[in-house]
């Protein structure tokens, strides 16, 4: 790239990216030496346009398998492009698994993970044999009770310890997130999950997907689902569904929102140490 400039740290540009990806054939976005990467091949892609390392950072670091239609991402470097130029220049670069929609220059308070205040995650499960569709879609034939699942996800929406549907983490400090709005929705052939949290752990969405099905295919109650919740017992949460039905759809950056989230999670430090 030959309108680099050399600038000290203090005048690059923060660079806030809009990315789709299809993740079929990624082990994630986070970078990892033994496979391909969203995060890796972005770099990659930085690396050849600037002759140089550019460090990215993701608003989620979504799983192996999982899409992304608005995941956020950020970096700083000091060039002469401007942004509509910048995406341009990326996407002639990347694999076509990987789009960046959008970009913009933002002030350098800006971090697309520490800045946001919501995450909105969609799963799609479909009704019968499809083709065209069937890498962002989760196939199941058996029907589905969706009044019993409807009742178990009204259960959803608030701020709740998460731990019985979430990957064991040991580093995790804990399992608390706000969800804003959860909705199951079904023609028939097609069901949707929409889900909208400050912040998702590990495997969450697909964990609580797998166990929304137990309900729904009567294997467990929506009083069970509430219970296993409750209870933050992660062996008795069924199962996970698979990563192909999964789509992180929007990264959220509201005052208001991210003011709610602090001063929950304040109450919830004041608790936990008088608890202590």
């Amino acid at each position: 790239m030959t309108d680099t400039v050399h600038m000290t740290e203090e005048t690059a540009k923060r660079f806030r990216l809009l990315v789709e990806y299809d993740g079929s054939d990624f082990l994630g976005w986070q970078f990892q030496s033994n496979g391909r990467t969203v995060q890796g091949e972005m770099e990659s892609a930085l690396q050849r346009l600037f002759r140089r390392h550019v460090r990215l950072h993701g608003a989620g670091r979504t799983d192996s398998g999982v899409h992304a239609s608005g995941q956020v991402a950020h970096f700083d470097l000091a060039c002469r492009l401007d942004a509509g130029t910048m995406v341009n220049a990326l996407n002639a670069e990347l694999p076509a698994d990987i789009t960046v929609h959008d970009a913009e220059i933002v002030d350098r308070d800006f971090h697309s993970r520490f800045s946001a205040s919501s995450r909105s995650y969609e799963y799609t499960i479909v009704h019968r044999r499809v083709s065209i569709d069937r890498r962002r879609q989760w196939s199941l034939y058996p029907a589905i009770d969706h009044d019993a699942v409807r009742e178990a996800v009204s259960c959803l929406e608030g701020t709740h310890d998460f731990k019985a549907f979430a990957k064991v983490v040991p580093a995790m400090q804990h399992h608390y997130c706000h969800v804003f709005h959860a909705e199951w929705t079904s023609d028939g052939a097609l069901t949707h999950f929409h889900i909208k949290a400050n912040r998702f752990l590990q495997g969450m969405v697909r964990c609580l997907v797998g166990s929304l099905v137990h309900v729904g295919r009567r294997r467990i109650t929506p009083s069970d689902f509430v219970s296993i919740l409750e209870e933050r017992d992660r062996g008795r949460a069924p199962m996970l569904a698979p990563a192909q039905g999964l789509v992180l759809t929007h990264v959220g950056y509201d005052r208001e929102e991210r003011a709610l989230i602090n001063d929950i999670m304040e109450r919830l430090r004041a608790s936990r140490e008088m608890e202590e």
